[in-house]
């Protein structure tokens, strides 16, 4: 299982079609190692590359940014639109206000 950071959203007509996606470390044994930090720089990613990482195990946060400050946010998750179209939105809570569209743009 791989840990992977969402830092920017593309959207075309109101759809999803790409994100920056970055790999980060995860600690080693007795916790030492590169936990949280860039093992992979983000890159711009296709929707079905990360909706294929997600199916297959991988994590995929959203990396939230406010004046300077940076936090993981909610995880994303692999939502299928009624045509069976794959797409992705945050995996938080219904009373949350943060959707995927808030994140950054590129």
């Amino acid at each position: 299982m791989t840990d992977y950071r969402v830092t920017a959203v593309r959207y075309k007509n109101q759809e999803l079609t790409a994100v920056q996606l970055g790999e980060v470390g995860q600690a080693g044994e007795g916790g030492e190692g590169r936990e949280g930090q860039w093992t992979q720089e983000p890159h711009e990613t296709g929707v079905a590359e990360v909706v294929a990482r997600i199916e297959g195990g991988d994590r995929v946060h959203a990396l939230l940014r406010d004046s300077g400050h940076v936090d993981v946010g909610p995880a994303l998750k692999v939502v299928t639109d009624g045509q069976g179209r794959k797409s992705l939105a945050l995996d938080n809570a219904p009373g949350d206000c943060l959707e995927l569209a808030d994140l950054e743009r590129f």
